[in-house]
């Protein structure tokens, strides 16, 4: 492959769990790679293209941490950095799409601070393998051609985010909430402050494109943060938007929406 042959670190996106949606280049690179390097389980199907040579290793997750200097010493980093000064061909594995919420970025820039090249191939992101999967219709040509991506594990603006998207709901826009469970209640209390109605479909897709993937079509005004906890598997990515629907269920496919309305019930 031509980025290997600066000897760079490929940053490849795996996608969201299924070896079927990795992308052709991602793949090859996997074969190529002497060293392949993750910090998240969803990756782990993909590893069985790897060569019978290669290293895999599994490094340790950490914080995300601000300051000169300090991102230069996280585990992953510190791994990259080892094996390629011995010469290795070194992927780094990402789940999803690598670009979206800028997880590649932040260790791309460290690695131009040390001066060693890198490059990303693209994935497919939980969100977008659940729409296609699901023939979900996010956009609508000539009404709306606005989908918002928000990641809602941790919501430090005082939901002004949410108010924002909650505006765009209302020009037909979609929203697709990851890591988004936790935070429901509040979502829902701002929604409803900011007008969006309650019949808004909601489509909560529950490990997309890996075994036991299940799915719930409902509505905003039936969401509720202990229900969909007891039924739907993190992770969880949520599609909502006046246009969602199911057009299409996967083989394998299992819909949980009368067990949610039977615990909300």
């Amino acid at each position: 492959m031509a980025e290997h042959g600066e000897n760079r670190v490929i940053i490849v996106g795996a996608g969201p769990g299924d070896p079927e949606l990795l992308t052709v280049r991602g793949a090859a690179a996997i074969r190529e790679a002497d060293v392949i390097l993750y910090d998240c389980g969803t990756v782990e199907p993909v590893l069985a293209l790897a060569s019978e040579r290669a290293a895999i290793v599994r490094v340790d997750r950490s914080p995300y941490e601000t300051g000169k200097g300090r991102r230069e010493q996280t585990p992953m980093i510190v791994a990259i950095r080892e094996h390629r000064e011995k010469g290795l061909r070194v992927v780094r594995l990402k789940t999803g799409d690598p670009a979206l919420f800028g997880g590649e970025v932040d260790e791309g820039d460290v690695l131009t601070r040390l001066g060693i090249p890198w490059a990303v191939i693209p994935g497919i992101s939980a969100g977008a393998a659940a729409a296609s999967a699901y023939a979900l219709p996010i956009s609508r040509k000539f009404e709306s051609d606005a989908v918002l991506n928000i990641i809602a594990a941790t919501i430090t603006d005082d939901f002004a985010l949410i108010r924002d998207a909650a505006r765009l709901l209302g020009h037909g826009a979609t929203v697709v909430f990851y890591m988004a469970t936790a935070n429901l209640p509040g979502i829902l209390r701002v929604f409803r402050e900011e007008g969006v109605a309650d019949g808004t479909p909601v489509v909560a897709v529950s490990k997309a494109g890996w075994p036991g993937e299940a799915f719930v079509r409902t509505t905003l005004d039936k969401l509720g943060r202990e229900e969909f906890s007891a039924v739907l598997p993190e992770p969880v990515v949520y599609h909502i938007g006046r246009y969602v629907r199911v057009r299409n269920v996967p083989v394998g496919s299992k819909e949980l929406s009368s067990k949610i309305a039977e615990s909300a019930g």
